[in-house]
């Protein structure tokens, strides 16, 4: 009976625990991707994203840039974004405007709420940004993309 003691605690404990598993992929993130004439295209050379003019540094120095995973603001209504290409002797500037709405996305009493967004509209200056469409409003755990950015 001694030997079967621990075993039947072990199992008793193990039925008595409530198991729920939480989402692994937790990121909800904006995915984007840039094109010059629908043809995919990367970004040589340096990139940096802030959100404002003076905001925190989103991606800093990124070389040879194809796609971006940025995540957006919690409770505000709209992000701003300033994105800085900078060659060797040029430095071009854009500014992006994502109005969005927020929504809690709640799953469990055991897992953390996460905020999903829904993109209603960009703009930009264009300095070397053409246009941006938003080829999915939905900003939630997929990673598929969001914003495709047309380059001048």
């Amino acid at each position: 009976m001694r030997r079967c003691l621990p075993i039947l605690l072990t199992i008793l404990m193990l039925a008595a625990c409530e198991a729920y598993d939480c989402t692994l992929n937790n990121h909800v993130g904006m995915y984007a991707a840039f094109d010059r004439d629908g043809t995919a295209v990367q970004i040589n050379d340096t990139l940096t994203i802030t959100s404002g003019k003076s905001g925190p540094t989103l991606l800093n120095r990124s070389v040879n840039t194809a796609s971006l995973n940025l995540s957006l603001s919690y409770w505000q209504e709209a992000d701003t974004l300033v994105l800085t290409v900078k060659g060797t002797d040029y430095l071009l500037r854009d500014t992006v405007w994502i109005k969005k709405s927020n929504l809690v996305h709640y799953e469990s009493p055991d897992c953390p709420a996460t905020l999903f967004h829904t993109i209603e509209e960009v703009r930009s200056t264009n300095e070397f940004i053409k246009s941006i469409t938003v080829t999915r409003s939905s900003v939630n755990y997929e990673t598929t993309t969001n914003l495709q950015i047309h380059l001048l």
